[in-house]
């Protein structure tokens, strides 16, 4: 019978395997897609280092929550402070920064020569999201700024004594010890060695 034939075919070893390599190439696709989503973009903002926070395909790069460059290392070159200056500051337009070629320029020439994709670079006029954003920004660079400078030695303790007052939690704020923790489980992570502590 007809339905006795379909079946046969059906059952056939080779429909399973076309099948089955379908379904792998189906799931592989998938799986990338999902993973790009996840990942996001990779750039980074030229001036603190934050990801690109657009997904998708898109030729112009956007960040929406820009850290202070001292969160990557970032230092004053003649005295090794940290750098506080948030992307959405006027100290940051009105700065000059070193392009590949060694010629310093100011942000919008600097970006044109060296990071295009970045224009329009991100404003705010009015200054309100940067302010609630810098205010965030500090007091987690009190409580994390122990371990930071540490591991961004030589650079020096540039802390306003003002932000301290405001916004250290003693007991919460990560010391050298934690940076050394912290080393440990990435060593580890790496090494393919590590387990979680909680059981």
């Amino acid at each position: 019978t007809l339905q006795a034939r379909i079946s046969d075919f059906a059952d056939s070893p080779e429909i399973r395997a076309r099948l089955a390599n379908k379904l792998d190439k189906a799931l592989r696709e998938q799986s990338v897609q999902a993973w790009s989503l996840i990942r996001g973009c990779s750039e980074h903002c030229p001036l603190c280092g934050s990801k690109c926070d657009l997904v998708g395909e898109h030729a112009r790069h956007h960040c929406s929550h820009h850290l202070f460059p001292a969160f990557h290392g970032w230092m004053d070159r003649n005295t090794g402070l940290p750098s506080f200056n948030h992307c959405l500051g006027h100290e940051t337009r009105e700065g000059t920064y070193e392009c590949k070629d060694g010629t310093w320029r100011r942000l919008e020439e600097y970006l044109r020569s060296d990071h295009p994709s970045w224009l329009p670079f991100v404003r705010d006029d009015t200054g309100a999201s940067a302010e609630r954003d810098v205010q965030h920004l500090r007091a987690a660079w009190v409580n994390c700024r122990e371990a930071l400078l540490e591991y961004f030695s030589p650079m020096a303790d540039g802390c306003p004594e003002e932000w301290v007052e405001s916004f250290l939690e003693e007991g919460r704020a990560l010391t050298k010890a934690d940076l050394q923790v912290a080393k440990d489980t990435i060593r580890k992570l790496r090494n393919h060695t590590w387990a979680s502590s909680i059981d």
